[in-house]
């Protein structure tokens, strides 16, 4: 990173850090503290367009700005593109998160790896509008033996990359670190979700703690070895009953290795509570079946509520959280069906990240152009549900209709 870099990029967040105090500052008067609003708004968005000057161009800002506008809206019909994509290499994984349905053994889409061929394509089409792009989704990215060639092929296409991974698959000692950083990843983020051999073990059994935070280090090294800013590496922490405890140890932790810290409230899954591994209902009793769910929630639910979902918590309390309650009315501002899509590996399109079963899907954007999922019955369909009931039939394999604005 220039010189130049390294300057703008400290005043800029000095002067962000600054604006976030001043507009949090107590006792203010309410023309001084909305003066501040915007002081802290005009800086952001200058940070923002500095960082990411690589990848902005007249275009995707416009694009940008004329999605948020229909995002505040509603518009059921969207004129420009998700700006922010996941693009799934692989549905593959080699871990046993226990709060993930592919962990979990349950079985949603087969099995697969998207070709660098098809990935290539899908980028020429999107390029002009795509500002981020996600590689991962329902598998581990480093799985993929063409994944490296991706991140470079996007990079090279102007398009801001990220994954995220576990790291089991990830092989030091074969030059993958420098693969890595030359593919011109911005951004990783390494799921440890514990401090501790103890708790890294509860989320990922049979997984080795100190393995995966030797190869954060090796990726570390090999980044300032080749002098590289990039990627910069974060470190997730999904907070959980079973590791609420270590946060403070977690902190500690990235910090020594020169990382960024994720505190992610935890999605428990309930949905998948009433059917068996190949989806199929299993029709319990309600009484059976609100029983399941609590002592679900019980097992993993955090006692520090910031971490929490409300709807969680409303269950334990006794309250009954219907999906048709949502229909129409959503608890939570979600974005997705306008700022942002889900291209799976073989093609299909999925309105989020929360979106598993095959059956939700939108379209597939190897049958058809992309454009015509995106503005299609069931993606429209999907963002009228923001604003007023939609019928049974168009909620239907349709998410988005009976979620309250994040997938429980």
């Amino acid at each position: 990173m220039s010189t130049l870099n390294l300057y703008m990029n400290g005043r800029l967040a000095r002067a962000v850090a600054y604006t976030e105090r001043l507009k949090t500052k107590p006792r203010m008067a309410k023309p001084l503290r909305m003066f501040a609003k915007i002081a802290d708004f005009v800086a952001r968005g200058v940070f923002y367009l500095w960082r990411n000057r690589n990848y902005l161009t007249c275009t995707k800002i416009a694009n940008m700005a004329a999605v948020n506008v229909q995002f505040w809206l509603k518009t059921e019909k969207v004129f420009g593109r998700p700006y922010n994509m996941k693009i799934e290499s692989t549905n593959i994984c080699n871990t046993r998160c226990q709060l993930c349905p592919t962990g979990l053994g349950i079985q949603g889409r087969s099995k697969g790896q998207m070709s660098l061929e098809k990935f290539q394509t899908l980028i020429d089409q999107l390029k002009r509008t795509l500002f981020g792009l996600d590689l991962s989704m329902w598998g581990d990215p480093l799985i993929v033996p063409d994944i490296y060639k991706m991140i470079r092929y996007a990079h090279d296409q102007g398009v801001w990359t990220y994954i995220s991974s576990n790291l089991h698959a990830f092989k030091p000692g074969k030059g993958q670190a420098e693969e890595l950083v030359k593919s011109g990843l911005d951004l990783m983020t390494c799921s440890l979700h514990g401090a501790s051999q103890e708790t890294y073990e509860l989320y990922q059994p049979g997984k080795n703690f100190e393995e995966a935070v030797d190869k954060i280090r090796h990726i570390i090294a090999t980044r300032e070895r080749l002098k590289s800013s990039t990627p910069q590496v974060q470190l997730n922490f999904v907070v959980t009953r079973h590791n609420e405890h270590e946060r403070e140890a977690f902190t500690q932790l990235a910090e020594e290795l020169g990382c960024k810290t994720v505190f992610s409230t935890a999605s428990l899954n309930i949905r998948f509570q009433d059917k068996d591994q190949k989806l199929q209902p299993l029709g319990l009793a309600p009484d059976l079946l609100e029983k399941k769910i609590k002592t679900h929630i019980k097992q993993w639910l955090p006692k520090d509520k910031s971490y929490a979902l409300e709807p969680y918590q409303e269950i334990l309390a006794g309250k009954s959280i219907q999906g048709d309650q949502f229909n129409g009315n959503k608890t939570m501002n979600c974005s997705w069906p306008w700022r942002s899509s889900v291209i799976n590996w073989d093609g299909d399109v999925s309105t989020c990240c929360g979106s598993f079963e095959q059956a939700d899907d939108m379209g597939n954007v190897l049958e058809q152009p992309f454009g015509k999922v995106w503005n299609g019955p069931k993606y429209q369909a999907a963002r009228r549900s923001f604003k007023k009931k939609v019928s049974d039939e168009q909620a239907q394999g349709n998410p988005c209709a009976q979620c309250p604005g994040y997938m429980l």
